[in-house]
């Protein structure tokens, strides 16, 4: 309880009182709390930061709710392309009739949409690929894993653009705005083909006979600068509907969904040759001055606090990460938007990304939204992020120090980008720790 009290006594203090960027010895709170619980608390931003980008290892996506489809052609991050693998599913034996009596109209893959980033002004081509190998529905699958398609496209989807806003009526259904694409009437008709017989009669044998399809845009398209999210939470949107008839009535469909018994994942690739970003990730340098974070398993950057040890034992009652991007920093052209939130996340020994307990705790606000501030006249965004517990557990030997990572929010998902200030820079926009702590005997 104690110090649950010092902590909130200090932030009060530091509202009202003005730092200087040295450090400085202060009296804490003898206003406020029992002359027993008197801190001389010592605050300081001047502690040294290492910042690094880094590669992302491969991040795991069938777990994702949202799957990026699309290429973006970046100046600064060179080339991403995010595509999506996906299986359906039966509930059970499936008899939609003689199948010699059965003939295809369409069939439409539906996917629905969940937002997007970047930009469509471009458009882009959009192509559908069978999956030859089998994916398992239970299975975990990451960012690097692909599996074997039939090289002949099923379906395709030229000069695309996304309509994010209107939805469509399907024969009295309603159907929010997705992306829908119309694949090969050959592959309709050896669906309704596969009626009253073995690769209908459960989930299992259909997922062997149908394993599923390869969403992808056309890498070859140059000028294309956006991925379009869809969404795979809805069983009765994310579908493969087959129109048909019979020799007795017209205007039939059946769907296979995408739901909890089949599974769909993300794969993304990205090609930094050329782009200012190689040179980051090719630094030797102990710190930059500018660092880089990119969703989709791309890059992050990595923070070190070399002299940590050097304050010997201490009590943390405060630490706050600032993290800055400047206007300069920012897409000249709006197209690739910096992150609503960004994620402090901590290194293992193999360089994996956990979090904190900072980020777990309720004693604390954990923090990384994005702040439009002024510093100096000039206009940038701010992220900031309480670090004290982990860092308190680093100090007293708790745990071992491999680092801290910042991350794009929901990165597995994600395909937005930044540039940030690094802690080598001199100016005001540097990344910097505001620590407050006390001496221990």
């Amino acid at each position: 309880m104690k110090l649950k009290l010092s902590r909130i006594t200090l932030f009060f203090v530091l509202v009202v009182l003005s730092f200087s960027s040295c450090k400085k010895s202060t009296l804490i709170g003898s206003d406020l709390l029992p002359a027993s619980d008197d801190i001389n608390g010592i605050f300081t931003d001047t502690l040294s930061l290492n910042t690094k980008t880094v590669s992302e290892l491969p991040l795991k996506t069938s777990t994702n709710t949202k799957f990026p489809v699309g290429v973006m052609n970046d100046n600064v991050f060179g080339k991403t392309s995010a595509s999506l693998y996906t299986q359906f599913q039966i509930a059970g034996q499936i008899d939609l009739g003689n199948p010699d009596s059965l003939f295809v109209d369409s069939l439409v893959l539906n996917l629905p949409y969940a937002g997007s980033y970047g930009k469509f002004t471009n458009s882009q081509n959009i192509y559908v690929y069978r999956v030859t190998e089998a994916m398992n529905n239970d299975s975990s699958y990451y960012s690097d894993k692909t599996f074997s398609v039939d090289p002949t496209e099923v379906g395709r989807r030229m000069d695309f653009i996304p309509d994010l806003t209107h939805g469509i009526i399907d024969d009295g259904d309603s159907i929010a705005a997705s992306m829908r694409i119309r694949l090969a009437d050959h592959l309709g008709q050896d669906l309704l083909n596969q009626s009253r017989g073995a690769n209908f009669q459960s989930n299992d044998a259909f997922q062997n006979y149908f394993k599923g399809l390869l969403v992808v845009s056309d890498t070859n398209v140059s000028n294309a600068q956006g991925c379009v999210y869809v969404s795979i939470t809805s069983t009765s949107d994310s579908r493969l509907t087959v129109y048909y008839h019979n020799y007795d009535s017209t205007g039939l469909k059946f769907s296979f969904t995408i739901g909890n018994k089949s599974n769909s994942f993300s794969h993304y690739s990205h090609n930094y040759s050329s782009a200012p970003i190689q040179n980051a990730l090719g630094s030797t340098n102990a710190s930059d001055s500018v660092v880089y974070l990119q969703g989709g398993a791309g890059v992050k950057t990595k923070i070190t606090f070399p002299t940590l040890s050097n304050l010997g034992n201490i009590l943390v009652n405060k630490a706050e990460l600032f993290v800055y991007v400047p206007a300069e920093y920012l897409d000249p052209d709006s197209v690739y938007t910096i992150p609503t939130r960004l994620i402090c996340l901590r290194s293992d020994s193999t360089g994996k990304n956990v979090a904190i307990q900072d980020q777990l705790s309720s004693n604390l606000i954990y923090g990384g939204a994005k702040t439009e501030i002024m510093i100096d006249g000039q206009k940038c965004y701010q992220y900031s992020f309480s670090i004290a517990e982990r860092l308190q557990d680093i100090i007293t030997g708790g745990a071992t120090d491999y680092g801290f990572f910042l991350v794009s929010y929901q990165s597995p998902e994600v395909t937005d980008r930044a540039m940030i200030a690094g802690a080598k820079r001199s100016d005001k926009f540097r990344m910097k720790l505001n620590l407050i702590y006390t001496k221990l005997p």
